[in-house]
């Protein structure tokens, strides 16, 4: 029997009305124990059901092993622009299957968004600070062929807050689902509960139960829910934090991409890698442990060269078909074949006069964000706790925006350092002006990160099979084109185009 025989179909309206009407009267009924024994049967229910299209059925794709070759790139020369997850994860299995390989980074070290910061030989997790290795087969799988041993946040019995216009709600989010039932139903309005369950339940029917669409948060919330104080001060600094999604984007950020997080990530349904061992089917730390096993095993590596702070200014190929890969200070290097595993943006102009009009084409859909990341040690607001979700309004343009402040390790009690996230320079300046102490930052990373929208998000993985299938000699591959962005998307994404690289299907 096929995965669409046994879907059954939910329509929108009256799943929504029926499940919100539900949670009404048993919120109203004041018995806590009946309302969770309800909502775990209306998931359980759900559960059963899971649209081939869905965005939940794309991630289960996604989580299955790919067979990386050990021969037959013999002979083949390959450049590798970007030094980055997905840069080094190509270099690897291009190494692996017997070919030579030239990466080149512009910067003056590998690792691109995820650069720790490094004290005594110590690694602090800086920029990308947490991994769920249990939903992230193709990052867990690597950690391990490397000996690397998750580190867990430690954080479940650990209360973190929101900070809710005039009140904190404070939860131990790591708990689990029945926890994070029991802190909202005692923290908030009933108001606030209906929203919030309203939301929660349009979200889930568009991650599992739709296919992928072009459907804003707007789109599927509505004008009122978008606006309400739910959102605004709970799923926007929870969810929309780590989705790149701002104030801003509701109107054009794809409501599955939002949905992704909390459904396969935050309150996870379902275990996409059932042999994660202990302590890997929890919230991790992502420190670049996994990037320096990477450098250091290709630098002792046969047939490979690396080459920093040089920056690729354009791949040329001559009359008889012949790839040069060309850099600023003037050095260039021939080859058969180039993966350019950079942001979209940053790849664009090295590509357009050498890939396929679709990879261009594509490219061209995504826009770039200012994402500032504060390394700090001012606790004056988070305390001893994990984390601290939190909505602002700019002094200066009105606007409400998110930040995020972490401990690198959230289950750390004597942690000496913080990270706190906030998106847009001028967030960045009303943040470090009116919210933080600025002679306390230690340091501040810059990473640019692409946009999710709704031209760019719809079946993906239709969308990249069809154009890597178009490319010959000249490729592409970043994390953007899977999943979240996450570590594990870019050594997704990675080992797909290298085995297109050697003349095989995904």
């Amino acid at each position: 029997m096929t995965r669409s025989s046994r879907f059954i179909p939910v329509r929108s309206a009256f799943g929504i009305a029926t499940l919100t009407y539900l949670a009404s009267v048993f919120l109203l009924s004041g018995s806590l124990l009946i309302w969770t024994t309800l909502y775990i049967l209306i998931l359980f229910l759900l559960l059963k059901q899971e649209h081939p299209g869905s965005t939940a059925s794309i991630l289960a794709y996604d989580a299955l092993p790919i067979d990386m070759p050990r021969t037959g790139g013999e002979g083949k020369s390959v450049v590798v622009v970007g030094g980055g997850i997905s840069g080094l994860t190509a270099a690897k299995y291009l190494i692996q299957a017997g070919c030579d390989v030239t990466l080149v980074e512009q910067r003056e070290i590998v690792g691109g968004n995820n650069d720790p910061y490094l004290e005594n030989g110590e690694h602090h997790a800086s920029t990308v600070i947490i991994t769920l290795p249990a939903q992230q087969p193709h990052y867990l799988h690597l950690c391990r062929e490397y000996g690397i041993t998750q580190t867990p946040h430690d954080f479940e019995d650990l209360k973190g807050s929101i900070v809710f216009e005039d009140r904190e709600l404070n939860t131990k989010m790591g708990s689990g689902i029945g926890a994070f039932v029991k802190f909202i139903y005692r923290e908030a309005t009933l108001k606030e509960l209906i929203d919030g369950f309203t939301i929660f339940f349009k979200l889930y029917y568009q991650y599992q139960l739709q296919p992928e669409s072009p459907k804003s948060l707007t789109d599927v919330l509505g004008e009122r829910l978008v606006n309400s104080t739910v959102f605004t001060h709970f799923y926007m600094p929870w969810v929309g934090i780590n989705t790149w999604c701002r104030f801003e984007d509701v109107d054009r950020q794809p409501a599955h991409v939002f949905a992704a997080f909390i459904f396969e990530y935050a309150l996870s349904l379902k275990t996409r890698d059932k042999s994660a061992k202990y302590k890997e089917d929890y919230w991790c730390v992502l420190d670049g442990r996994l990037i320096h096993k990477l450098r250091d095993r290709l630098l002792t590596s046969d047939g490979y060269s690396q080459h920093l702070n040089t920056k690729v200014t354009q791949i040329v190929r001559d009359s008889e078909g012949q790839l040069s890969v060309r850099a600023e200070d003037g050095r260039n290097w021939d080859c058969d074949a180039v993966i350019v595993a950079t942001q979209p943006t940053q790849a664009l102009p090295v590509l357009a006069d050498v890939a396929p009009s679709s990879l261009v084409t594509e490219l061209r859909k995504w826009d770039q964000m200012d994402c500032y990341v504060l390394f700090h040690t001012d606790f004056s607001d988070i305390g001893n706790r994990p984390w601290l979700h939190q909505t602002h309004r700019n002094v200066t343009t009105g606007n409400f925006y998110i930040t995020n402040t972490i401990k690198p390790r959230m289950g750390d009690l004597d942690a000496k350092y913080l990270i706190t996230f906030v998106y847009n320079t001028e967030n960045y300046i009303d943040f470090k002006t009116n919210h933080l102490d600025e002679s306390l930052i230690v340091k501040t990373y810059e990473p640019k990160l692409p946009i999710f929208n709704l031209e760019n998000s719809i079946d993906r993985n239709t969308v990249w099979r069809d154009i890597d299938s178009q490319c010959t000699d000249v490729f592409w591959t970043q994390a953007c084109r899977s999943g979240l962005q996450y570590h594990n998307n870019g050594i997704l994404s990675s080992k797909r185009v290298v085995r297109r690289v050697l003349g095989l299907d995904w």
